[in-house]
């Protein structure tokens, strides 16, 4: 049984608020779900709708569920004794509407909400879309999306294939899979949908796919970003057990389908006797009822906004800098491989902390501890375009001694042109030693010292 965090509020007086966050199955928070919200809107609209105690049956909580951009919140009928059977469960704060408002926010944040409408791309190019967000949100493993590629291109080209898919996007590397294989109990598929959900320092973000083929090399398509905690809530409510598996095996076995505990017992036994298997597909008794439970599952895809990819991941950045502290514009976010190139090529590198302060990145042993500790990355907007050169891994235009030879011209020239046409020879003398190596740029510093001391550059 899976569980989750779901918030409940109460009100004991005027300015007088409790948070209770409770940890249940996630069958029963759907069911929670399900029920009729007794307000929706803003976080003021929760607040002032909520009732004072004792005017409700104390039996009753009131929960505080994200709707899209809204909140709603909805009364539960917990059940008899409800407070004395949970009295140790998760934990509780009292305080006024302000504090306790905003430390419902941050438990949310925490869970995986980002109070804003689900995004959506329609008619897009699959793979292109995929990427940005994938490069986005996903620090490490990117690598896995590779195998994503291949699986879309072929589905996408395979007019028998499945054209519904989910896909996520993590700290840790991406997922892929065919739409009702997640709706498979005991199933790899299943297992790790569900799984990301219980690691909030994963970002995870989830989206639905539906492919319409391809044209041109290019995979077109619909992409929907999805509520994945309200999903996980349904799936667990709403998934079946597996009855048989399909193997498909290099020529001459071909297909074969076995019982699921029988290749659940003996599946190295079976690859044994039919050789190599090229693929696997998981069967249920009733293969209706499949379709139309993932049929009901795209109707949690309400409140969605239709947009740009690129707008779209420019405000993932904004948002996750917003909450360090950051207004728009101050720092361009950057993941910790970008983040470990940069301080490679000397570009400015900052660690970035939520009480809006900075620490220069001095060197890559003091990278990877921020890395260990989670810690997120930005450089200002101009050192990171500098960085967009370095990504392309192509073939420096210049030579280590022409590009020297670059620096120290620029470096002369700086000092003997007037001050108010030192801005652009200060980018080109910063472009030209960052394309330097480490030593020819601790050679050149020192020789940018003692000219700046009155010796000649020759």
């Amino acid at each position: 049984m899976e569980y989750s965090k779901i918030n409940a509020l109460s009100r004991t007086g005027e300015n007088a608020y409790g948070l209770w966050t409770l940890i249940l199955p996630r069958e029963l928070i759907h069911a929670i779900r399900q029920l009729e919200p007794a307000e929706s809107g803003s976080w003021e609209d929760i607040f002032e709708a909520l009732p004072m105690a004792g005017t409700y049956a104390e039996d009753t909580l009131y929960f505080v569920l994200p709707h899209s951009k809204d909140l709603w919140l909805v009364p539960g009928d917990m059940g008899k004794g409800v407070c004395a059977e949970h009295r140790f469960n998760g934990e509780s704060t009292q305080g006024e509407r302000e504090e306790i408002m905003e430390r419902l926010r941050e438990n949310l944040r925490q869970q995986g909400y980002r109070f804003r409408p689900n995004a959506c791309f329609s008619h897009v190019d699959v793979l292109k879309t995929l990427q940005k967000i994938m490069e986005h949100n996903t620090s490490y493993y990117r690598t896995d999306f590779d195998y994503d590629r291949e699986m879309l291109l072929k589905a996408a080209n395979d007019r028998n294939a499945h054209k519904q898919f989910f896909w996520m996007s993590r700290h840790g590397g991406t997922l892929c899979f065919p739409e009702r294989s997640v709706y498979i109990e005991q199933t790899e598929q299943y297992n790790s949908w569900n799984y990301y959900g219980r690691c909030p320092s994963e970002r995870a973000m989830a989206f639905w796919i539906e492919l319409y083929g391809e044209k041109d090399g290019i995979v077109e398509g619909d992409i929907v970003e999805m509520d994945y905690q309200e999903h996980l809530d349904y799936l667990c409510a709403n998934s079946l057990a597996p009855d048989r598996v399909e193997l498909l095996f290099r020529s001459p076995n071909g297909y074969q389908i076995f019982d699921f505990q029988e290749y659940k017992r003996d599946w190295e036994n079976i690859v044994r006797q039919y050789g190599t298997m090229e693929r696997k597909e998981y069967l249920v008794e009733n293969e209706w009822q499949l379709a139309n439970i993932a049929a009901r599952g795209r109707t949690l895809q309400h409140g969605l906004v239709e947009t740009q990819v690129d707008n779209y991941v420019q405000q993932l950045d904004s948002d996750r800098l917003c909450a360090y502290g950051y207004e728009a514009g101050d720092m361009a976010l950057v993941g910790p491989q970008d983040a470990e190139k940069a301080v490679k090529q000397g570009l400015e590198c900052f660690i970035l902390n939520r009480d809006s302060s900075r620490e220069p990145l001095s060197d890559v042993e003091e990278l990877r501890k921020a890395v260990s500790r989670k810690k997120l990355f930005g450089m200002t907007a101009r050192e990171k375009e500098i960085l967009g050169y370095f990504r392309q891994e192509c073939i420096p235009l210049f030579t280590q001694a022409e590009m020297r030879k670059i620096y120290f011209l620029a470096l002369q020239a700086g000092m003997e042109n007037e001050p108010g046409e030192s801005g652009l020879l200060d980018d080109i003398i910063h472009k030209a030693e960052c394309s330097l190596p480490q030593a020819e740029r601790i050679s050149a510093r020192g020789q940018e010292q003692e000219a700046l001391r009155g010796e000649a550059v020759r």
